[in-house]
């Protein structure tokens, strides 16, 4: 009988431990990570509440935290924000769809503008930028780093959206081709 009451309660404290750790009771998140989503999820809910120089000094100072990350945790926190990140550049991209002609080219040349007062890319000097990982020593990425991107960026966006992008982003590099910039590498440039 004895026998019978433990292996009852191993059951039992088993299925316990197995409940627990999948309504992620013992899930540990790393500090400095959490911290950061906590920043950014404050930033998003309040972005409509800001300037555009406020947005930018706020996607500075963040990048900034994330430059003193490892690779992995730089990578943890991008693809955990990368939902909401696409949220916010689809609707920079509806907004930017709803000005006239002229209003979007002069949208184009303020931000060509911009590239070129940082050093030429949408990054700055051509680095992979803060969550991107980048390549090694903080370069651009590898070929091979290029290519998880690409994967995941299938996995956060419709056809739809890619389809927006590339138009755009088409329309974005003739217009830097136009006022005789070269524009960025890579399948998209940095307009947005």
């Amino acid at each position: 009988m004895n026998k019978q009451k433990t292996m009852f309660g191993v059951a039992g404290l088993a299925v316990l431990l197995l409940l627990c750790w999948f309504l992620g009771w013992f899930s540990f998140q790393d500090p400095v990570l959490a911290e950061m989503e906590r920043i950014r999820d404050e930033q998003f809910a309040s972005r409509h509440n800001m300037t555009e120089a406020e947005q930018r000094e706020n996607r500075q100072a963040m990048g900034a935290k994330m430059q003193g990350l490892p690779e992995e945790q730089r990578k943890q926190f991008f693809e955990s924000s990368a939902p909401m990140f696409m949220k916010m550049f689809e609707a920079r991209i509806e907004e930017f769809l709803k000005k006239s002609p002229e209003e979007q080219l002069a949208k184009m040349d303020k931000r060509i503008d911009e590239m070129q007062a940082r050093g030429g890319g949408p990054l700055g000097g051509g680095r992979g930028g803060p969550g991107f990982g980048g390549g090694p020593e903080g370069g651009p990425p590898t070929g091979k780093q290029m290519d998880e991107f690409r994967k995941k960026m299938l996995d956060w966006t419709t056809p739809e959206q890619r389809a927006k992008m590339d138009t755009i982003f088409q329309r974005f590099n003739d217009r830097m081709k136009e006022r005789g910039v070269t524009p960025p590498g890579g399948p998209r440039g940095g307009f947005f």
